[in-house]
């Protein structure tokens, strides 16, 4: 692990000194957003809601390669086992159900947004839902323990929406923040005054809170070329491939500067793997390393934080309420 002095002011220094702080290079890591840009809720052209206090869901199915009608209380279930540790606190558990029954509902108002127009999941590998089945192979002798306790938060919040005036909230997730949660606007362009930026710091515990991977320079260039082709950088100069990170209020980069040209921070994730947008890359004995905080995009409720937040006292509620600032719970009739 190269430059530990360098990571370590990282890790204090970022949440810190940004949006003002930019570290040049050193030379001595979905469920996710809908596909598009979907707008604020106060758009009232769109489709009238689907009926919130429907008990089943409707979701494109890959392994079955059909759409198929899954029970409200077996979706919540199946569909945060695929999202959160069995472990995790029963009332960090019933926030993630809430968010999941909530995000459905907000994608059904917002159709031309999904592959075809539904959410699409895959039972087989458990991406957004698995059945009981695939539960009990994937649990194996904690199964019965498991899916009791699945089934006692499902129970207790499946009547539950969060809404933002009077309309099912967009509320989205990742695993774990960089220490603070990122606003739509910073990570989509598209403003939601629910998805602001709030504290998380209690993710700092977390195992992968703070991530390095290592490039040599011609896996870098490579990578660098394929993603950003138009990039000007000299392939046998790699000390001078970087320049400033731009750094959002969150910590979150919104721009690495590469060959002289800003990349977006989250396109840089992407063309390399990384888990989180919140990046820092330092050049070593001939060796890139590029240090990570968080996992995810960083946008809503961080799931590791609403399991810390549950482990202090907190309800799903308050755990609701803290990441999804301005919303409101509000009970349907099933």
């Amino acid at each position: 692990m190269k430059n530990f002095v360098a990571i370590f002011i990282f890790l204090v220094a970022v949440n810190i000194f940004v949006p003002v702080f930019y570290c040049n290079i050193s030379t001595g890591f979905d469920i996710s957003l809908p596909k598009g840009n979907p707008s604020s809720d106060t758009d009232q052209s769109r489709q009238e809601l689907p009926d919130p206090s429907s008990s089943t869901v409707t979701v494109m199915d890959k392994a079955a390669g059909k759409l198929i009608e899954i029970n409200l209380t077996d979706y919540l279930i199946g569909a945060a086992a695929c999202e959160m540790p069995a472990v995790y606190e029963s009332e960090a558990l019933k926030a993630q159900m809430v968010a999941i029954h909530s995000y459905y509902l907000y994608c059904s108002r917002h159709p031309e947004y999904l592959e075809d127009g539904y959410i699409t999941v895959d039972s087989s590998s458990m991406t957004g839902y698995a059945d009981k089945t695939t539960l009990t192979g994937f649990w194996g002798m904690d199964f019965y323990d498991y899916y009791r306790k699945f089934s006692r938060c499902a129970r207790e919040v499946e009547n539950m929406v969060l809404e933002y005036r009077g309309r099912p909230a967009l509320t989205v997730y990742h695993a774990v923040s960089c220490g603070k949660t990122q606003s739509s606007r910073r990570q989509w362009g598209n403003r939601l005054d629910y998805l602001v930026t709030v504290d998380s710091s209690f993710d700092a515990v977390s195992e992968d809170y703070l991530q390095i991977k290592t490039f040599t320079p011609s896996e870098m260039y490579s990578l660098l070329k394929v993603n950003f082709p138009t990039l000007k950088i000299d392939e046998e100069k790699p000390e001078e491939w970087f320049g400033e990170i731009i750094y959002a209020d969150s910590g979150y980069a919104t721009y690495v500067t590469i060959g002289g040209d800003m990349v977006p921070g989250d396109q840089f994730r992407t063309a390399l793997s990384l888990p989180s947008s919140c990046v820092m890359v330092f050049l070593e004995d001939g060796e890139f390393s590029v240090a990570t905080k968080g996992y995810g995009h960083g946008v809503g409720m961080s799931q590791f934080g609403a399991n810390q937040l549950s482990q202090q006292g907190k309800t799903f509620d308050e755990i609701l309420s803290h990441y999804y600032p301005g919303t409101t719970l509000t009970e349907k009739d099933l």
